[in-house]
């Protein structure tokens, strides 16, 4: 190929390029020119929300714990001398204060006793000779002492004799129900081992475990109810203790709450416990939907004329979809609830 030809070929391609580059910027251009109306155009669109106006209010406190039921009492009863258990009582069964409701080889305990309590009428018979006997100037006082501490003897075994008796009958201390035994019929139980738990009936008491941070808000006497499970239905009562010392395993306080004896409820159930750690009077309260949970913080969409403004709140308690807002906010103000999530400080909105 000759020179002149490929300078002519080269000329040829720069025009071309040449024109090519430019048609290229030109499309750009355009391009950039489209984007920044479609952002523009953007700034200005109205987005619709829905809104609500804020509005002071009394709003209370509850927070919500599992809980076990007890009776008010609570008593578990040990075998004393131990022996072959000759019966005892189903669960669930109503007994009254002194009833019995096992045998652990019974009759022999109440020989014992019987011939404890002999022992004790002779030795106090003794006292009262010996006395007589002083006071007649027959005899010294030292024979009286010794009589007396005879006689002190033999009634602290009477009282022991009498303590195994009752506990080989398992007899119940309190009226209520026998919520459960450690012992069957025709087992040999050993000196002091478990036989049966009775819980009172005529008070009911729920026991809570509540977190050492929440405690601090709780006192004897505030409002408490509890839940059960099966039904739904809600027992009122109230905080009857608290426990001044934190358990070292899960740092949590146990609370009991008492409450008034319930066809509907029994011991042993699990239920929870709803309680009122305070009152508040003029609270903002608002759905928790509506609140902005940021990176720097918690903040909820004012509408501001018709745009609508970030304003950076503080989150208090919470119940169920509400929550309390304690600084941020003011009564009369007109919040997004829904929609909140799809705009920005700024935007125009309807409603």
């Amino acid at each position: 190929m000759s020179a002149r030809l490929i300078a002519t070929v080269s000329a040829a391609a720069i025009i071309a390029f040449s024109f090519s580059g430019c048609g290229k910027a030109d499309a750009e251009g355009k391009d950039h020119e489209k984007n920044s109306t479609r952002v523009a155009t953007d700034s200005n669109q109205v987005v619709k929300v829905v809104v609500q106006k804020v509005k002071a209010q009394s709003y209370e406190d509850w927070n919500s714990y599992s809980a076990d039921l007890r009776g008010g009492r609570d008593a578990i009863l040990n075998a004393g001398g131990g022996g072959r258990v000759n019966q005892v009582d189903v669960i669930g069964k109503s007994v009254k204060a002194g009833e019995a409701l096992c045998d652990i080889e019974t009759e022999r305990y109440e020989a014992m006793l019987k011939q404890a309590k002999s022992g004790m009428d002779i030795a106090k018979a003794e006292v009262d000779r010996m006395k007589s006997n002083v006071d007649k100037g027959f005899i010294g006082k030292t024979a009286l002492d010794q009589a007396e501490f005879a006689y002190q003897q033999a009634r602290v075994g009477f009282l022991q004799a009498k303590r195994a008796y009752e506990d080989s009958r398992c007899q119940a201390p309190f009226a209520g129900v026998l919520a459960s035994r450690f012992i069957e019929e025709y087992n040999t139980v050993p000196p002091g081992a478990p036989t049966v738990r009775i819980f009172g009936t005529d008070r009911l008491e729920a026991v809570v475990a509540i977190p050492e941070s929440e405690s601090f808000g709780y006192s004897e006497g505030q409002s408490a109810e509890f839940i059960d499970l099966n039904s739904g239905k809600a027992v009122k009562g109230k905080i009857k203790s608290i426990d001044r010392a934190v358990e070292s395993r899960n740092r949590t306080v146990t609370a009991r709450v008492e409450l008034p004896s319930a066809a509907a409820l029994k011991p042993g159930m699990v239920g929870r416990v709803r309680m009122l750690r305070k009152k508040l009077e003029n609270a903002i309260v608002i759905p928790s939907q509506a609140v902005l949970r940021l990176q720097n913080g918690t903040a909820v969409m004012v509408v501001n004329g018709d745009r609508a403004k970030q304003v950076p709140v503080t989150l208090g308690s919470s119940q169920g979809d509400a929550v309390v807002i304690t600084s941020g906010l003011n009564d009369g103000q007109t919040i997004i609830t829904t929609g909140a999530f799809q705009i920005t400080d700024g935007t125009k909105v309807t409603y």
